[in-house]
């Protein structure tokens, strides 16, 4: 894998607790920030998915109650009136 280099800047206290945790670890700034930037990155995809997913299931919930009364049966129930007729043994 090739590495290409790049500069970045960072408050003085963030760099001195940078400094100080990467010599606590043995790691260098280098691996310290390349790992945070790909778990960064990563998290915020899974964010992004479950978003994403939330979305979807919201409209699926709002579409199930928007034609939940609108399904009749021959005797004029709803499927709901029905399902709780079953539940009660009525």
């Amino acid at each position: 894998m090739s590495y290409k280099r790049i500069n970045i800047t960072v408050p003085e206290e963030d760099l001195d607790r940078i400094n100080k945790y990467c010599n606590e670890v043995n790691i260098s700034k280098s691996y310290l920030v390349r790992e945070a930037a790909i778990t960064y990155i990563a998290a915020m995809q899974r964010q992004k998915e479950v978003e994403k997913k939330n979305k979807e299931i919201s409209e699926a919930i709002e579409a199930i109650y928007d034609i939940k009364g609108k399904i009749k049966f021959n005797n004029s129930k709803t499927s709901e009136e029905m399902v709780r007729e079953i539940r009660d043994g009525r």
